[in-house]
Order: structure tokens, then C-alpha cells, then sequence
């Protein structure tokens, strides 16, 4: 199974997902990056943290100023149950404004379309990595949201390939640590735990938030703030996070870290 081989579409004025080969172009999806998406995990009859994925996509319906008329994670679930019950897999649900125009929208009525493939979690190691000197991350007000315009990680990644890396580290525009090339950034200084502001123009992951949530409430100390990267020089470990699990970095420059499993978030992404 492939994205390519199994999508299927969903827009306001049909119920159903209906399984497609091709989607009408143009549309405001391609032309403008006029929407939305979530990757999520669904494992045999549940898609993870589905409430979390659910809230962060209506707050970008509010921002995009998209109806969220047929929007329903439940009902999407359910499709997946009924289809796809014993298998775990990588689900990209995008959702965009439909009709096409210009820069000046004919509508806030949206079509989606999901893209189902089998789940491979991230790698348990990256033993590279190093800090972008090329791309900068800038605040919008849809910078928390997962957005169909992803230019700045596609640039960022490419540079990855370029240094034969296996994860790059992004700054915001200021200078500060922001977030890796597909996931949020965490690092660890003895028993207190570090990750970028929101107002660092990182996105609003729902890994990130579920890690937070752990460590708050086993009262672990957890600092969110602004940091420049020589705090990322005194850390003991540094990792990267999205839904499909955590992946300890092995050496940033001439710092090597401790890729030892955190016992604290062993189960969070199974």
C-alpha cells in the first residue's frame, strides 16, 4: 500500500469517502496552498490522540476562515475501522478551500481528501545533525498550524540531503531554536527538560503537546521558552518528536548526546 495507491475524497455535498485516482484541477489546494492537514496514526480501530489532532485543526479552520460543515474525525475514524480495522497506518488528512478564483476566495466550503498508508515509525536514532544556516522560520498567524504551504521544511530537508545529514535544525528568525526539519525539538539537561516557544514560530505538534503533557504531569521540570543554540551545547540529550514516535539525535556538530530511551515516554507512541 502506497499514498499514491489508496486516497479517497470527501467534499460538503457528499457524506461519503469515495476512493479516487485523480482530484479536479485546478484547485485552491495546488494554486494558493489554500488549506490544511494532519498526519495522524491510526492502529486497527483508533486514530492516536484524535481529540488533540481534531482541536489544531478547527483552530486552523478559524484562521483560514474555512466552514467546518462536514469536518468530522469521528466519522473518519469510523471509516477507517470499517475498512481498514487490522491494520496500523499513516493517515494524511487534508483539508482546503474549495472552488478555484484567485487570490480573493469564491468560498469557505471545503473538499478533503485523506492519503492511507502503512505505518513505519521513526527511526529510534539520527546520528546527525546540524543547525540550517539558510533557512529561518518567520511568525504568522498561522504559524501553529499545519498548513498546505510546507516550502520552508522542503528547502530545509533539501539542505539536510546536501550535508548527507539526518536531521536539520531550524531557527526562527531572530536566532532562536525553533524546530527540526519534520518534527518539534526537546533536549534534556539532567532532570530538566527544554522546548521552543510557540513564539519561536514552531509548529504546534501534537507529539509536542502530548510530551508536554506527560512531563507535567509527572512533575518533571519543563522549561518552554526562547533559547539561542549554544544552550543545545550543555544538553545531555536532544530529540526530535511528531506523531509517528521520537528519535534521539547522536551529535550536533562536535556534540555527542545520550541516545538512551527516556523511560518516561516508552509508551506514548505505540
Amino acid at each position: 500500500m502506497s499514498e499514491i495507491e489508496t486516497v479517497y475524497s470527501k467534499t460538503e455535498k457528499c457524506s461519503e469517502w469515495i476512493k479516487i485516482d485523480s482530484f479536479q484541477i485546478p484547485n485552491r489546494a495546488m494554486n494558493f496552498g489554500d488549506g490544511l492537514f494532519e498526519t495522524m496514526v491510526f492502529n486497527k480501530n483508533h486514530i492516536h490522540y484524535i481529540n488533540h489532532h481534531f482541536a489544531r485543526l478547527n483552530h486552523g479552520l478559524e484562521v483560514l476562515n474555512l466552514s467546518g460543515f462536514g469536518v468530522d474525525i469521528e466519522s473518519l475514524e469510523s471509516f477507517l475501522k470499517l475498512n481498514f480495522s487490522d491494520q496500523k497506518l499513516r493517515v494524511r488528512w487534508n483539508v482546503f478551500r474549495s472552488g478555484s478564483g484567485k487570490y480573493t476566495p469564491e468560498s469557505s466550503e471545503t473538499n478533503q481528501t485523506i492519503q492511507v498508508s502503512t505505518f513505519k515509525p521513526a527511526p529510534k536514532i539520527k546520528a546527525t545533525a546540524f543547525i540550517s544556516d539558510r533557512i529561518s522560520l518567520f511568525p504568522t498567524k498561522w504559524s501553529g498550524c499545519k498548513t498546505l504551504n510546507s516550502l520552508p521544511y522542503v528547502l530545509a530537508n533539501q539542505e539536510r540531503m546536501e550535508a548527507r545529514m539526518d536531521e536539520v535544525i531550524l531557527l526562527d528568525h531572530r536566532g532562536f531554536l525553533s524546530e527540526a526539519g519534520s518534527s518539534n525539538l526537546f533536549w534534556r539537561k539532567g532532570g530538566e527538560y527544554f522546548t521552543p516557544s510557540l513564539d519561536c514560530s514552531c509548529l504546534n505538534g501534537i507529539a509536542r503537546k502530548v510530551i508536554l503533557e506527560e512531563l507535567i504531569k509527572k512533575e518533571i521540570p519543563i522549561q518552554v521558552g526562547e533559547f539561542m543554540p549554544l544552550e543545545l551545547v550543555s544538553a545531555d540529550q536532544v530529540w526530535v518528536s511528531n506523531v509517528s514516535g521520537i528519535s534521539y539525535l547522536g551529535q550536533i556538530g562536535q556534540k555527542e548526546y545520550s541516545t538512551v530511551p527516556l523511560y518516561i515516554f516508552q509508551n506514548l507512541f505505540e
